[in-house]
């Protein structure tokens, strides 16, 4: 295998300078070379081929530069993060792009009792694959994702404080498959809540929580142009925080309210929604995180178009979703995390066409489990594999969901300067 020049030269420079940092600094950058096996790339349904010129499994290479910074500024604080990677791909090279993640934001308080938080965020990967991607356009898809969001805390006495955020969001997508561009959208929110902490170990709150939003190319008129479809959603949210010691916390997250879309009104829902998380620092070594939560998304696949119009399978109408997760430090140096996941999701054809019918529906279970451990043979250098396998059992009219496997093994190398 042919090593990065980059990456060498990012070695040569840490084992010069890395030793003889004996602080931690406000910022870093980094080097990360990784591989990655993935038996099912294109996450194919069970019996399914892949398309012509494509290959189910394949060896995908990464090369990444980082760098980041956190920095107190008196009662502020300043922070951010980026990651540029390549990623290459052996069996399937028509796959090859360029991905980014950066994020930047601001801490801030006053000598009062008013603090927040502003924060935006930036990202690009190649789509998350599903079984109707069969043309070379759709596969090749990147995504985009821009986001702003802010939050305001105000103390009105000792026991209460109110608590407003909102934030802005938008998904484009490269191609110009149009059932592609139907799944771009817009989303804006806004919390306000007032909160209760009687004492150091509870806190609860009450709030309300509006989004509105709109997938501005959601289907084809007759004269050609794009047609939007709107969607709003009004929720009463009870939160309440739970810390019987030191070393363990319970998050509590319960929602009341409705969806509901201008076109696509098979998406429609009203119910209850939330989650629960307890985060527990067993030992000084291990720590155990669950979460259990309920709840619905923008993310849905085109699969066609009916005259024009997208036809959709929407893969998060309902999402119930359960984790366990396993932190384990073996050293200071070596550590190993282990886990599994289950999620069930309703699934509904939606089509914006009256000449086909649109009441399909479908469910699927998914369970993922992985295995993974880090080594930290420098306070520079990281080593890290992870093994992760993935099964899903579907049911249900028309085909909407299916079987599926997929295993994936990826190891990676990382420097960092600090």
């Amino acid at each position: 295998m042919r090593i990065d020049p980059k990456l060498v030269c990012a070695a040569a420079l840490l084992l010069q300078g890395g030793e003889v940092l004996a602080e931690t600094s406000p910022w870093y950058i980094a080097a990360s070379q990784s591989y990655s096996y993935e038996s099912n790339l294109l996450r194919l349904a069970a019996g399914q081929d892949a398309p012509l010129g494509y290959s189910r499994n394949d060896d995908v290479l990464g090369f990444a530069l980082l760098a980041g910074l956190d920095q107190p500024i008196g009662r502020q604080r300043i922070f951010g993060n980026v990651t540029v990677r390549q990623n290459r791909y052996s069996s399937n090279p028509q796959l090859n792009n360029t991905s980014y993640n950066a994020s930047a934001g601001i801490d801030w308080s006053t000598i009062e009792r008013i603090s927040g938080t502003l924060s935006a965020l930036a990202n690009r990967s190649l789509q998350t694959f599903s079984p109707d991607l069969f043309t070379s356009e759709r596969l090749n898809n990147l995504e985009s994702t821009e986001a702003v969001n802010g939050s305001i805390a105000v103390g009105l006495v000792t026991e209460y404080s109110l608590l407003a955020s909102g934030g802005h969001r938008h998904v484009h997508n490269s191609s110009e498959d149009p059932g592609i561009r139907s799944r771009e959208y817009f989303q804006d929110n806004a919390d306000l809540s007032l909160r209760w902490s009687p004492s150091s170990i509870v806190s609860m709150g009450i709030g309300v929580a509006v989004t509105r939003g709109r997938n501005p190319k959601f289907a084809i008129r007759g004269d050609g142009e794009y047609q939007a479809d709107r969607f709003k959603r009004n929720d009463v949210v009870l939160t309440a925080t739970y810390k019987p010691t030191g070393a363990s916390t319970v998050d509590l997250r319960l929602a009341n309210g409705e969806t509901r879309y201008d076109l696509n009104q098979a998406r429609d829902f009203s119910g209850v929604t939330g989650s629960l998380s307890w985060n527990w620092q067993a030992t000084g070594k291990i720590r155990v995180s669950t979460q259990l939560s309920r709840d619905t998304g923008q993310d849905s696949s085109a699969t066609r178009l009916q005259n024009g119009n997208p036809a959709t399978a929407d893969y998060s109408r309902v999402t119930e979703y359960l984790r366990l997760n396993l932190n384990y430090d073996l050293s200071a140096k070596v550590g190993v995390n282990a886990g599994v996941s289950f999620s069930r999701r309703d699934v509904v054809r939606t089509i914006i066409d009256p000449s086909v019918s649109a009441d399909a529906h479908g469910k699927d279970r998914t369970q993922v489990t992985f295995l993974g451990g880090r080594w930290s043979p420098r306070r520079f250098a990281t080593l890290g594999c992870d093994l992760s396998m993935e099964k899903r059992k579907g049911s249900g009219d028309e085909q909407l969901t299916s079987d599926m496997q997929a295993k994936s093994l990826s190891c990676f190398g990382q420097l960092t300067l600090q």
